[in-house]
């Protein structure tokens, strides 16, 4: 099987040395790699194309699902990474993992793990999406995960989700038969995300609504509580019991 590698990126001077240095040090080394510049005045591209890849431009207003189609429309090796352009892959032999776990031509994609949460299982299908519900982040993420390309032919990111874009696209994948799978590999994420309480929760009861699957959280009175209880003791914690109460009743709204 082929494997490109896929880097969208914009003023990513200061963390592509890494992420490329990184994909240098791998047993299995990428066929192609190709970026994809939003606007870069840094000499990001050129950082690209040192490592030996090449660069296509986008010029109009990023959004996450648009710019990924798009590179995806350019590249044609039958595995993709989907990069971020500042996800450091640590381990030598994560590249080479990742397309053995793609052997089985059922899996549409597997991406490294955000943490060692055993909620589900490193092969996730649809019989246990709908046993277990959907939690606050995605099963699958296009900040370091792979993808087979000929299932992303018959169903790319919906263009309409301008957020959790591989959440949702997962989704449909176990939907339609497939596996995604979870692989633990390490990595460094190289630049500090903002809180996105708020938009998992959000999405989260959006897609339950849609695919008619539960949503594995406390429920009300259970979050009610733990908000409570998190505010008295000044806990952090309490603005994410709070996002997800938020969440709850606009999809109810909706949903009424």
């Amino acid at each position: 099987m082929t494997l490109g590698v896929l880097i969208r990126f914009s003023n990513s001077s200061a963390t592509l040395p890494g992420v490329l240095a990184a994909l240098k040090q791998q047993s299995l080394q990428p066929d192609v790699i190709l970026g994809v510049n939003n606007g870069s005045r840094d000499g990001s591209p050129a950082l690209i194309e040192a490592a030996g890849g090449h660069v296509i431009e986008w010029s109009e207003r990023y959004e996450h699902s648009k710019v990924l189609n798009f590179g995806l429309r350019h590249l044609h090796t039958d595995l993709v990474l989907v990069l971020s352009s500042h996800t450091v892959l640590e381990a030598p032999d994560t590249l080479a993992r990742m397309v053995e776990a793609m052997r089985d031509k059922r899996t549409a994609c597997v991406s490294i793990k955000w943490d060692n949460d055993p909620f589900y299982s490193d092969a996730i299908d649809w019989d246990e999406l709908r046993a277990k519900g959907l939690k606050f982040g995605s099963i699958y993420s296009n900040s370091m995960g792979m993808i087979r390309r000929a299932v992303w032919e018959q169903m790319p990111f919906d263009e309409s989700q301008l957020s959790s874009e591989d959440y949702a696209w997962a989704i449909e994948q176990l939907k339609r038969g497939y596996t995604c799978k979870r692989l633990a590999a390490p990595f460094s994420y190289q630049r500090a995300g903002s809180n996105r309480d708020g938009e998992f929760a959000n999405v989260t009861f959006q897609l339950a609504l849609r695919h008619r699957l539960k949503v594995a959280w406390l429920g009300l009175r259970g979050s009610v509580k733990k908000w409570l209880l998190c505010t008295i003791r000044r806990s952090s914690d309490a603005q994410r019991h709070q996002a997800q109460l938020h969440a709850w009743l606009r999809a109810k709204t909706r949903w009424a």
